[in-house]
Parts: structure tokens; sequence; C-alpha cells
């Protein structure tokens, strides 16, 4: 069960912190948001919260048979044509990166985390020494499947239900406190 509130009893030591990167620490989103947006705008259509909510966490085909279906363009835009724009239209965006090799699946497997957890310095690194931040149901959930313990910071408009499995949720990265979690405290700079 999800613990929103300041306290969290370390059960774990925690060693270890992996960060997810899309939606967490980089704001990614609004580029998706965006390409998906005037992808419908040529068939008169709108992309709202709802849509994106239901598209979030599922692997690229799954989310694009929801779009194209959610949309009731699927007579006119496959699944897999709307990957291929979306694709073309994201790169003039941001810049392209690979996959890692040993990353078979995307979350919820828990194949990405359990690769981070090879390959930290001296790895790898037990799962449950592994604080992982996200703010995707479906990266709480792989993360949790990997014996990993997480902090949720989800999108505020994102349906508490979502918020259960993480063993803590905050509404901002500022909220963290380290030692909450066994680890060492943030330095002061002054600023």
């Amino acid at each position: 069960m999800a613990n929103s509130s300041a306290t969290v009893s370390v059960i774990r030591r925690i060693t270890h912190v992996v960060f997810d990167m899309d939606g967490l620490l980089l704001d990614t989103e609004k580029f998706y948001t965006q390409v998906q947006e005037l992808i419908l705008a040529r068939f008169n259509k709108t992309f709202d919260w709802s849509l994106k909510a239901k598209m979030m966490g599922k692997k690229a085909i799954e989310a694009a048979r929801v779009f194209v279906e959610e949309t009731g363009i699927s007579d006119s835009l496959s699944a897999e044509q709307f990957l291929v724009e979306r694709e073309e239209m994201l790169r003039t965006l941001f810049p392209t990166s690979e996959l890692m090799p040993d990353i078979m699946n995307s979350k919820p497997s828990l194949d990405g985390f359990l690769a981070a957890a090879k390959r930290f310095e001296g790895g790898p690194v037990d799962p449950c020494n592994i604080l992982v931040f996200e703010d995707a149901p479906s990266g709480v959930l792989a993360a949790k499947n990997a014996g990993m313990s997480v902090v949720m910071v989800p999108d505020p408009r994102l349906d508490k239900s979502f918020h259960e499995a993480a063993d803590q949720v905050l509404n901002s990265l500022l909220d963290f406190n380290p030692s909450e979690w066994g680890l060492p405290p943030f330095e002061d700079n002054g600023s």
C-alpha cells in the first residue's frame, strides 16, 4: 500500500537508486502529447487526459491500438501506421536513443530494472537494496516485481488507485527525504 505521508519506516538497506527518465527527470511527455494532438487534428479529434491515461505504461503497439481504437480512427490509420508516423515526428523533437541490448521487454516487465541492477559499479546489486523513482504505474509494478522499493511521483491527474503498489508517493522529487530510506541527507549548499 502506498504511503503518501512524510514517514516511511526503513525496512530495507538502500544502497543504490534508479531514476526513471521519461516523464520523471525529463519532461518528454509533452512531446508525445504534442505529436499525438497533431495526428488527431487531421481527423478533427482531440487528445485528452483520459486517453493518455489509458495509453500510459503499455508497450508501444498496445498503446497505439488504444489510440486508434479509442479515437475512432482505426479505419483510416492502423496502429502500426500510427507508430511509424509518431516516431518520425518525435525524431524531429528530440534525439534518438537505443534500448540496452539485454532488455527484451518494456515495462511492466522487470527486464530494465534487473539490467540496471547488473550495471552498477561493483554490481550486480541485490534488487532489495535498490530504491526506484517512477512516475508510471507500469514502472512501479516492474520495479516491485524486480524486488525493489519504489517512490512514485505521479502526474497529479492520475487516478489514486494507481498509487497503491508504491512504497511511497510524493507530489514532487523535492519532497523526498533521503533519511526516511536510510540514505545520507542532501548537502546544504546554502542556496
